[in-house]
């Protein structure tokens, strides 16, 4: 909607649904757009509250939407709900009134995992070599506090911006975009989505809408074939092989010193190694000293693999963005044999364990750290165990199991039961929800109980 259609609204009654970050920015936007009848619609009822803004909060806050002339969605409620679906028309996102308002070039970013790495590493580089560029993040600022599209002049001075979007922020949306990047697709977040289907199309059904199309070829299906795409990975122009990487069956880079390691991330770089090429009029080349000085010294973001602490000689690495199983059999196959211990969750959003079971297995990893809920998923009913309890689980090779709700607990245990020289991997291969509202509590928690400890 453009922003003329959405003033033309201001003396109706809006609704903005979830009062978080995202919400407190879009009441900021409106409030500059001089809306005066505001409803604030959430299940939390310990909200600061305004004066001028209306506020209906706890149990009924979904009761009487058909009040409102529009409502301004948050990206974490799902519009799946049986309340929000039949309103399916009066839903906006930020993400919708962004792509509407903002007529110049969007790299839009879409992947399941390790979106954000490869997001970051495409805007350095482009900042690199010269070029205007602004990073909006899925977990950050919302788009609206990083673009101003109310100044015309201001929104309007970047060669591009590079949009890291979640499935939350795709549902229903219909976007202009320059360019469309999907690398992988896992099953997340299909309780939100009501199903892998709806999921699959949040991340695909955009495409029809980007002049330029980058897709992993392991993604191609009937319907894409029909779609002007390029492919990347394994043999398809830009792939990584053996130490190389490749631009049609060209060596435009070696591996040699760089910093972000592991094969899943050098095919990541390949993909973006195509961004820039394709940006730069297929002159990359003139740019690969420059790219390659930078990647000798990009890592890691936070909680992705990171090494927090070393403490008598054991080392803690968070991966606590790893919600997924194929995530953490990813961070598995980085340590490999060196892990010694990890710790899992188990809320069950519907996904599948056979691979992650069949690669602890493989690894040996001989201390599993169980937070609740669903341990049949991986082993079988554990029920019969106590929580702040080990024992040693009747299986392949025997690992020793402790169940806990408490992150104190997880790490005392890991301190007392990894080797020397060993990891201690956060890696959960699932949502945490079930004990924290937000994952960042999550991540914060591990640190701080690893550096505390290291006090006692």
């Amino acid at each position: 909607m453009k922003t003329k259609k959405i003033i033309e609204l201001k003396n109706e009654k809006i609704a903005i649904l979830w009062y978080w970050k995202e919400g407190k920015s879009t009441l900021s936007f409106l409030l500059k757009l001089s809306f005066s009848n505001i409803t604030i619609l959430d299940k939390n009822i310990n909200i600061e509250k305004r004066d001028n803004i209306n506020y209906i909060l706890w149990d009924n806050y979904l009761d009487n939407l058909w009040e409102y002339k529009l409502i301004f969605k948050a990206p974490w409620v799902s519009p799946y709900n049986e309340k929000l679906l039949k309103y399916k028309n009066k839903l906006i996102t930020q993400t919708q009134i962004f792509l509407d308002n903002y007529d110049w070039k969007v790299i839009w970013i879409t992947w399941t995992k390790w979106k954000s790495t490869i997001s970051t590493l495409t805007f350095e580089l482009l900042k690199l070599i010269w070029y205007n560029v602004r990073l909006v993040w899925n977990i950050g600022n919302p788009v609206l506090e990083e673009i101003n599209i109310l100044n015309n002049e201001e929104s309007k001075k970047y060669d591009y911006i590079i949009y890291e979007l979640s499935s939350y922020m795709l549902e229903w949306i219909n976007p202009k975009l320059y360019m469309w990047v999907l690398n992988n697709i896992y099953n997340c977040h299909l309780e939100w989505h009501n199903g892998r289907k709806n999921y699959e199309n949040a991340k695909y059904w955009v495409i029809k809408n980007a002049d330029i199309k980058f897709i992993n070829y392991e993604l191609i299906n009937n319907e894409l074939k029909s779609e002007w795409i390029i492919y990347f990975w394994e043999k398809w122009s830009y792939y990584y092989n053996k130490w190389l990487f490749y631009k049609n069956e060209q060596v435009v880079l070696t591996d040699k010193n760089i910093a972000l390691q592991w094969d899943h991330n050098k095919r990541n770089i390949s993909v973006v190694l195509w961004i820039i090429d394709v940006i730069t009029s297929h002159n990359i080349d003139k740019y690969i000293g420059k790219i390659n000085s930078f990647l000798s010294i990009f890592t890691w973001l936070p909680h992705r693999l990171e090494n927090i602490w070393i403490y008598n000689w054991i080392t803690f690495i968070d991966d606590g963005i790893a919600v997924t199983p194929e995530a953490t059999i990813a961070a598995i196959k980085t340590y490999k044999q060196n892990i010694w211990t990890i710790i899992l969750w188990w809320q069950d959003w519907d996904y599948n364990y056979t691979d992650l079971i069949n690669t602890l297995k493989k690894y040996n990893i001989w201390n599993i750290i169980l937070f609740p809920e669903t341990w049949e998923k991986i082993f079988w009913d554990l029920s019969n165990h106590n929580y702040e309890s080990e024992f040693i689980l009747d299986w392949v090779y025997n690992p020793k199991i402790f169940k806990t709700r408490s992150m104190k607990s997880a790490i005392d245990f890991a301190f007392k039961n990894t080797s020397k020289w060993k990891i201690c991997l956060l890696s959960n291969a699932a949502p945490s929800y079930n004990l924290w509202s937000w994952f960042i509590e999550k991540w914060l928690q591990y640190q701080n109980e690893v550096k505390n400890y290291s006090k006692i």
